[in-house]
């Protein structure tokens, strides 16, 4: 009899949290990240707010809940390093490099609430976003750092490369969902100018891999060269 007492409260429990974490992304998608509040998302999740308290400890909390899971990075974390066969490391490095960018382009594309909240972390500095930011940089950094000794000594950056593709997908997809006017002659409002965007995130990985096995000239006899 107890347990199942217990396993009732559990099951209301996690009910509740998922009606609170949802209307978080609702009132985002409405009102955008000024309209969270405690009263606000208590309201449209249609429980007490003082449940926000007791199960998440605060209203920062319980938003920082909410992005950690819809916020892309980190929600491939896991995956990104377990898909890496170290048997062909190189090969398998270039083809996950291609197909977390087109993962994140196609899932930036379809998900409102994480454009929101893109938009809010570069207008407004929070401490929330600031710590979000901190744990998907240290997720990304895990696949970087796999990559690296492809470009020991090599005039490529692969991290700079990497950002400005990352930033660039971003750009692109506010831009597209808040003018109608074209980046480069593309609109990206088209699934023909979305394709150009996807093919060309596949060439520059390539290129980047490619253009890494030239080396540095330097008089210097003591560095390592760059793995093969």
């Amino acid at each position: 009899m107890a347990e199942k007492v217990v396993q009732k409260i559990t099951k209301n429990r996690l009910l509740t949290e998922r009606k609170l974490i949802d209307a978080v992304g609702s009132i985002i998608r409405q009102k955008g990240y000024t309209g969270l509040g405690v009263n606000a998302i208590a309201k449209e999740a249609k429980v007490n707010k003082k449940l926000i308290y007791r199960y998440f400890n605060n209203v920062e909390q319980l938003i920082e809940t909410y992005v950690i899971e819809k916020d892309y990075w980190l929600s491939f974390n896991n995956k990104i390093i377990d898909e890496i066969d170290l048997k062909n490391k190189k090969s398998s490095l270039i083809e996950n490099y291609v197909s977390i960018l087109e993962k994140q382009f196609e899932f930036f594309w379809n998900e409102d609430e994480m454009q929101k909240i893109i938009l809010w972390e570069i207008s407004e500095r929070t401490s929330l976003l600031d710590s979000v930011s901190m744990v998907r940089e240290e997720y990304g950094n895990a696949l970087l750092a796999l990559s690296d000794p492809y470009f020991k000594n090599s005039a490529v950056s692969i991290r700079g490369v990497s950002a400005l593709l990352v930033c660039g997908i971003y750009y692109l997809v506010l831009h597209a969902k808040k003018n109608d006017s074209t980046i480069c002659g593309l609109d990206i409002n088209t699934e023909e100018g979305r394709a150009e965007i996807t093919k060309s995130l596949r060439h520059i990985i390539e290129w980047a891999f490619q253009a890494g096995k030239t080396k540095i000239k330097t008089n210097r006899t003591d560095l390592p060269d760059a793995v093969e």
